[in-house]
């Protein structure tokens, strides 16, 4: 069969699509995956047939739209900055989309740009199977506002977090049907009469949900088979190495062997504002404390240099690095929050925005470790939340966490059993 794997974001976004498509290949289909352009190089270094789709994802992260807008105080004014996103070079998206998916059996595609993946698949008469990274539908047990919930009674809390999730979804969809509608017309598409979520459910294809059920458990409960958790997809040791991800740096390998382990602090692709006062806070902390500091400065304009405590490089290998630490400090992305947690490491998560908040929820609720938002982080804010991340209880509730996760592998394997079975029931 032929699989087309659509997927916008960053880096974090596309290889967990590149590990299922890697492993749908070996199954002996024929896979596209349809990135970004700044991440179709890294897509086809895998050894998949990678395709131009959407826009860069440099470019938006450093526009206002997600620098400010979606980092507003207004609920409203981040609503809109989401249906923007979600709607910006729709046309290019679904064009580009139809001509990748022409012969296709089905398509499967990630929550950005969903509506564009859904409409293509109903254009074709196909199944649209999507993959999750996060909880993204209405459900009574993961907040969107958790500070305003997580005190209220269970009795209480459940219908007000469904109901919080419903008014999302509708709110989402009417701010954005119009344009909605006329990409979907530009198909031959009727207008929408429901948020997408609704018209996926009625397709009634299962939607993949690609995070450890260790964190979730209440969760996998409430769903049951129709949004199955089939644990966190990762590229294997050999996917990594013909990208080049394995790479040996001898330089960081000398200055993890040379002393105790450090603080890993890293925040991925995100543009972090202010980076070097922030990191420069961060750092101090850890070696207030005693520590060594890793610092992975990534997409950050970090001006920070290594010394004998300080060892500053672009990005590292998580698998390989994270376990040679002592904690992780980082932004709360899936990938990078399914790494520490992995690694077995306490975890602090400094969130900026979109779904860290949840990991890092997440990430206390397990007691694995700490929270708080970037905007929050100051020395003393970040030395409580480190402090408590380090104690004793934090580190052997890690390690509890990280031996009871799904493998990478073995998530991957789930995730194509039921890319597979999508189509065969459609047949």
């Amino acid at each position: 069969m032929k699989f087309v794997l659509a997927f916008n974001g960053s880096r974090g976004d596309i290889q967990p699509a590149v590990a299922l498509g890697v492993r749908l290949r070996e199954r002996g289909h024929t896979i596209a995956i349809a990135a970004p352009p700044n991440l179709v190089e890294f897509a086809e270094s895998s050894g998949l047939d990678a395709y131009s789709y959407g826009l860069d994802t440099l470019e938006l992260l450093e526009s206002d739209l997600v620098g400010k807008d979606l980092k507003s105080a207004n609920p409203l004014t981040r609503i809109r900055a989401i249906n923007e996103i979600t709607m910006r070079g729709g046309l290019q998206m679904q064009s580009e989309l139809l001509a990748i998916g022409a012969e296709a059996d089905a398509i499967v595609g990630g929550s950005a740009g969903q509506e564009r993946a859904l409409n293509v698949a109903a254009s074709l008469a196909i199944p649209y199977v999507p993959l999750h990274y996060c909880p993204v539908r209405r459900n009574g047990s993961v907040s969107l506002f958790d500070p305003a919930t997580k005190h209220l009674p269970r009795l209480v809390r459940e219908p007000v977090t469904r109901a919080s999730w419903a008014a999302v979804e509708h709110l989402l969809w009417r701010t954005g049907k119009s344009a909605d509608d006329a990409l979907a017309a530009d198909l031959g598409l009727p207008p929408s009469t429901a948020p997408a979520a609704a018209r996926i459910a009625r397709r009634g294809t299962p939607e993949i949900q690609a995070y450890d059920p260790v964190l979730f458990g209440d969760l996998e409960k409430e769903w049951g088979a129709g949004r199955p958790l089939v644990g966190f997809i990762d590229l294997s040791k050999e996917t990594r190495a013909r990208i080049g991800d394995d790479s040996d740096d001898g330089e960081l390998s000398q200055w993890l062997a040379a002393g105790p382990p450090p603080i890993y602090v890293g925040f991925g692709s995100m543009a972090v504002p202010n980076a070097t006062e922030l990191m420069n806070i961060i750092v101090a902390v850890c070696i207030s404390l005693g520590h060594r500091v890793l610092v992975a400065a990534g997409w950050s304009a970090c001006a920070l240099e290594s010394d004998e405590r300080v060892h500053v490089t672009r990005s590292v290998d998580h698998d390989a690095v994270l376990p040679r630490c002592r904690a992780a400090v980082h932004h709360g992305g899936a990938g990078t929050t399914a790494a520490s947690l992995r690694a077995g490491v306490p975890t602090v998560v400094c969130s900026i925005g979109a779904d860290q908040p949840i990991w890092g929820a997440r990430v206390t609720k397990v007691g694995a470790g700490a929270t708080l938002r970037l905007t929050d982080v100051t020395p003393t804010t970040f030395d409580a939340a480190l402090s408590r991340a380090l104690d004793a209880a934090c580190v052997a509730a890690a390690g509890r966490v990280a031996a009871a996760m799904i493998a990478p592998a073995a998530a991957a394997d789930r995730a194509a059993d039921i890319v597979e079975q999508a189509c065969v029931g459609d047949r």
